[in-house]
């Protein structure tokens, strides 16, 4: 009797140690299943891009830095490239003085011809769908160095998106007079975006302007 106890141990012994394998071989298969890895969430990079599907690129003028402020944003939000136009001559606090009708902006600004040199070589466009254009108000309109960048290169192919920064002013007509200069693109109305806008609020604005 003690020896048929024995052995009904050792089996049952046996059959506990061989559910234990099996039962670990499951949850190891289950973990690297390819169905499993695809559930994942994905990275923030790919959430922008498949929400924002297209080439898209980021392109603003900044004296003070709150325009590119916003466009950083603009550039994580939607997973865009993004580039920065730069005077061949930086703008200085003196250049910015809007009290001054001597200043730089000022004679710029007041001479609808005025076209400020670019720091570096113009950029090719061509590859991007997107084109979001940023730049600040001044008087009311865009920086002459805007008009000399949209005319310098080619934004037929692309979809413009012209968003602004200002204390208060507005997007205005600034827009449609660099798109009278520009050599085509299709462009969206965009609009102002205040300097301390949340990330919903850059996403609603790219969600306005698709």
């Amino acid at each position: 009797m003690r020896q048929i106890d024995r052995r009904s141990f050792l089996a049952l012994a046996e059959a506990s140690l061989t559910a234990f394998a099996l039962a670990g071989c499951s949850s190891q298969n289950s973990s690297t299943s390819p169905s499993n890895a695809s559930s994942q969430q994905p990275s923030a990079e790919t959430d922008a891009s498949s929400a924002y599907p297209g080439k898209s690129i980021v392109v603003y003028f900044s004296a003070t830095g709150n325009t590119k402020g916003i466009a950083e944003k603009i550039a994580a939000t939607t997973g865009s490239d993004i580039y920065e136009i730069t005077p061949a001559e930086p703008y200085t606090s003196d250049d910015l003085n809007y009290n001054d009708q001597n200043s730089r902006t000022t004679q710029e600004m007041n001479d609808p011809s005025a076209r400020p040199a670019l720091g570096d070589d113009s950029i090719d466009l061509s590859p991007y769908t997107t084109v979001y254009l940023g730049y600040p108000i001044w008087w009311g309109d865009a920086p002459r160095i805007m008009s000399t960048f949209v005319e310098s290169v080619d934004l037929s192919s692309a979809t413009v998106v012209p968003f602004v920064t200002s204390s208060s002013s507005p997007i205005g007509s600034s827009a449609k007079n660099l798109q009278s200069l520009a050599n085509g693109g299709t462009w969206k109305d965009g609009g102002r975006i205040d300097v301390s806008a949340s990330d919903d609020d850059i996403k609603d604005f790219v969600e306005k302007n698709k």
